[in-house]
This record gives structure tokens, sequence and C-alpha cells, in this order.
């Protein structure tokens, strides 16, 4: 599953061994985790990693994000992979005006992720 975890990443994240996939919901637990190493895509409501880890504490704190992430959308393989290749296609409700799918951090009940943080 690593190397479609990969085709799956967010175009903008940094290359390393650190991502984030499209799988993001922008619960905001990375941000408040790793705030040196995560950020925010305002426009398509999505976290990303803009800064490698460079120090132990930022590597220890992108590996508490990574386990703590309800949606499991960090993934730490990126180093084993070529990031000159694009990433697939945009999920049809990252491109469209689908819905966007819930995760099991956001249920039960099942809330729209607009209505997260309500």
């Amino acid at each position: 599953m690593p190397a479609e975890s990969f085709s799956t990443r967010l175009p903008y994240n940094t290359p390393g061994k650190f991502y984030v996939t499209e799988d993001c919901l922008d619960c905001d637990l990375c941000r408040e985790t790793a705030p040196t190493l995560f950020t925010r895509n305002a426009d398509e409501g999505t976290s990303y990693l803009f800064k490698q880890p460079a120090t132990a504490e930022e590597h220890e704190q992108a590996i508490e994000s990574l386990e703590g992430c309800p949606c499991e959308a960090i993934h730490n393989d990126g180093d084993q992979h070529d990031w000159t290749m694009p990433p697939t296609a945009r999920p049809s409700w990252r491109s469209d005006n689908s819905p966007k799918p819930t995760c099991s951090h956001c249920s039960p009940p099942k809330r729209p992720w607009w209505k997260f943080w309500a």
C-alpha cells in the first residue's frame, strides 16, 4: 500500500520522508502537534507538510502526528519514492461539488466536514 498512498499525496508537500495524502480532512491535529512542520491550504481544506523534520524533536512530532491522524493521511515512506512523478488525478470531491467524505474521527454521529469544529 505505500506506493498507493504515495500516488495520492498532496502536490504541495515538501519532498522527503513524510507526506500527507488526499485523505486529509483538515482536522488540525497535525498542525497542533507539529506546528513547525505542517500548515494548511485554506483553498482546499487540507493540511500538508511544508517542512521535513530536521531535529530529533521535530521527528518525534511528525511521528506523533502520523500516529494520531484520525484519517490516516500522514505517511513516512516518501524517501522510498520518486518525487518527480506527479500525484494521480484528484478525487472527485476535491475537483467538483461532490460531498467530502467523513472519517471515523467525525462519527458517530456522522457530521459533514464543515461542521467538524461545531
